[in-house]
């Protein structure tokens, strides 16, 4: 049996444990069945990619960890992130994804040194914007989990979500000016979406680092929830998500993102896409 582990041990031990070893859907598992799950043997040691995706149920998560570089996002990450996605757009037991960083980081911005080169900045910014796009577009609703710092291109990440959750000790440091940069994954505009152009401006232009309560205030964050609920949460908000139809959440998402001078013809388009299947005392027509 895994070591500290035992029949004693608690069932919210016990998740943590399992958590930790990347177990599939642990939370529907009886507690003699994550003793069981825990006893096996590790497999042969291997390093973990920097961002990996974690499912529990209908939420997953996806989890920047490489404590070496505070989850910056470089071509290794990158990499990882583009593999996590292809999993998420194919994944329809899928009702929300959180994402969050690992050892009280959200994530400390790009790894700008890897793309030093006369053409790196193109490159920086078309994979990272790629990245941040099919983020965005994800069918379900994405929320991002701020447990601590998110910098530059993390702070760009926190904003690709819906939702920002934030933890008393997380915060949005704007710093690309500092470094004679702009925002280059889409910050920009979405910062501006969310706050205005001319709040945006100040944020960015004056490497404004914007605390939990200042982000409440902003509106770029939703609340602030202790970092040790933040995943809790986010399970909490994905069982909520579970009693609404996820084509036709998906179609409210596609209606939010379209230009104003387009909203209109998307939302008929989408409510008449979604019309045969429309319920009719909660049974959807075409579905039984």
């Amino acid at each position: 049996m895994t070591a500290g582990v035992s029949g004693d041990t608690s069932l919210a031990e016990l998740h943590r444990r399992a958590a930790e070893r990347g177990l599939p859907r642990f939370r529907v598992l009886s507690k003699a069945e994550l003793l069981d799950a825990l006893a096996e043997p590790l497999g042969p040691s291997e390093p973990l990619p920097p961002v990996r995706l974690e499912r529990d149920g209908s939420l997953a998560t996806v989890v920047l960890d490489d404590p070496e570089t505070r989850n910056a996002l470089g071509r290794t990450a990158m990499e990882a992130f583009g593999a996590v996605l292809d999993e998420l757009e194919a994944d329809e037991a899928v009702r929300l994804v959180a994402v969050v960083g690992a050892g009280g980081v959200f994530c400390s911005g790009a790894r700008v040194h890897e793309f030093d080169t006369p053409d790196g900045g193109a490159e920086l910014s078309d994979r990272g914007s790629a990245l941040f796009d099919r983020l965005a577009a994800l069918p379900v609703p994405v929320v991002a989990l701020l447990n601590g710092p998110a910098v530059g291109a993390g702070a760009e990440l926190a904003l690709a979500a819906d939702w920002r959750l934030v933890a008393p000790d997380g915060d949005l440091r704007f710093v690309h000016v500092g470094l004679g940069l702009v925002p280059a994954f889409g910050g920009t505009s979405r910062l501006r979406d969310v706050i205005g152009a001319g709040a945006a401006l100040l944020l960015l232009g004056a490497r404004a680092a914007v605390d939990a309560d200042g982000a409440v205030r902003l509106g770029l964050a939703s609340e602030i929830v202790p970092a040790e609920e933040l995943r809790e949460r986010a399970r909490h908000l994905a069982e909520h998500l579970e009693e609404s139809d996820r084509a036709a959440v998906a179609a409210l998402k596609r209606t939010l993102a379209a230009p104003p001078h387009e909203a209109r013809a998307v939302e008929r388009a989408a409510f008449l896409e979604a019309w045969p299947n429309r319920r009719l005392d909660g049974v959807p027509r075409g579905r039984h």
